[in-house]
């Protein structure tokens, strides 16, 4: 319904220009090499116009995508959701017995190294001073020059029982200070503040939220044209493709593994897109639902380069179509900008206004009147 709407206020709000032939017009396009010429042919000046200022395509939720060079035919679309690695979420546990202290909170946001939480070990204390006093001891009979292996060896021993349970974590007059091993985020505290926690005991969980992969669940005889470690795209995100384990549905999870950090949120749905043939010949393609019927003749609209208020339609020759795309000859020139939310609406707007010989306007109740307000 709200769609609807949409297309209602903007078809009454656009500002339609039709620019017919004459001997004095024409139009001007863009070369590939980024070169202007004019057009004089009087079937390419007769191209029609819409003009949509600013605030109303914002309204209307027109959108724009440039045409591309692709490989209509071998490219194997997937679409999907990004997801946590199985690996991105950490239990961290406190090293030693003693009373927990926390220093963060449930989702908080937490950079490698940031301190988490710390335990307060009267163990520790105890074998502090253990040690201190075997020092001593040992320091006496060095001074004294009268070797005693066996008190030795005993303070060797008490401080690797000491070093291995701290196990590398930063301590200090008994108090161990646990910290973040990499960015992330507090998921939720598994133990209370306060609480007295037993050596390895869980303290909180922790989440690399943008240590994500993308799933996508296809057909098996979609599945048997990929292969483990083809290169894969998804949005801006470059990745390597992993085929999962199919069961009786006939589905086949898909993975794409990226070896860096994606910054997008896990769950959001996205599309994944795969060249089966590196040598097929890339062709001049545009997304499928950018191309419209205007009678018999398929039309794209193209942002003017020189007024980004106004698309002109241009008739085009549809080829090949896979993965959502379709290859398209008669382009005004490489990586157009096209219209690809809103097609229809500027559609309509020229089938209301067919037959009008000059500029015109919509008024706010959708009638279309000749010449300026």
């Amino acid at each position: 319904m709200k769609r609807k709407v949409n297309i209602f206020v903007a078809i009454a709000a656009l500002s339609v220009v039709l620019a017919y032939a004459h001997e004095h017009d024409h139009e001007h396009t863009q070369c590939a090499d980024g070169r202007h010429k004019k057009k004089h042919n009087k079937e390419e000046s007769a191209l029609k116009s819409v003009s949509v200022a600013k605030a109303v395509q914002n309204v209307m939720g027109l959108k724009t995508v440039h045409a591309e060079k692709r490989r209509v035919s071998s490219t194997v679309v997937f679409a999907g959701r990004y997801e946590l690695s199985p690996d991105a979420r950490k239990v961290v546990a406190s090293p030693v017995a003693g009373r927990l202290t926390l220093l963060v909170k449930p989702l908080a946001e937490v950079k490698k190294g940031d301190a988490l939480f710390k335990v307060s070990s009267p163990d520790l204390v105890a074998r502090s001073h253990d040690i201190e006093a075997l020092e001593k001891r040992v320091r006496v009979y060095r001074e004294i020059k009268t070797p005693n292996a066996a008190l030795e060896n005993d303070l060797a021993v008490k401080r690797a029982e000491r070093a291995a349970m701290l196990a590398g974590a930063e301590e200090k007059d008994g108090v161990i200070t646990v910290r973040a091993e990499s960015d992330g985020m507090v998921e939720n505290l598994i133990a209370q503040d306060g609480a007295w926690l037993e050596t390895g005991a869980a303290a909180l969980q922790t989440v690399r939220t943008h240590d994500l992969r993308f799933k996508a669940l296809v057909a098996a005889s979609d599945a048997l044209k990929l292969k483990n470690g083809m290169s894969a795209k998804v949005g801006a995100h470059h990745g390597r493709v992993r085929i999962g384990i199919g069961d009786e549905s006939g589905l086949v999870p898909i993975y794409v593994l990226f070896d860096h950090d994606i910054h997008v949120l896990s769950g959001a749905r996205s599309q994944a897109e795969c060249v089966t043939d590196e040598t097929e010949i890339s062709h001049d393609a545009v997304p499928s639902r950018c191309i419209v019927s205007i009678g018999l003749q398929p039309t794209l609209f193209v942002r003017d380069s020189h007024d980004m208020e106004r698309f002109i339609a241009f008739p085009v020759t549809p080829g090949v179509s896979g993965g959502g795309w379709t290859a398209v000859e008669g382009l005004p020139f490489e990586n157009c900008e096209i219209v690809g939310e809103g097609v229809y609406e500027l559609k309509q707007a020229l089938l209301l206004s067919s037959g009008s010989k000059g500029a015109g306007h919509f008024h706010a109740d959708g009638t279309f009147h000749e010449g300026e307000h």
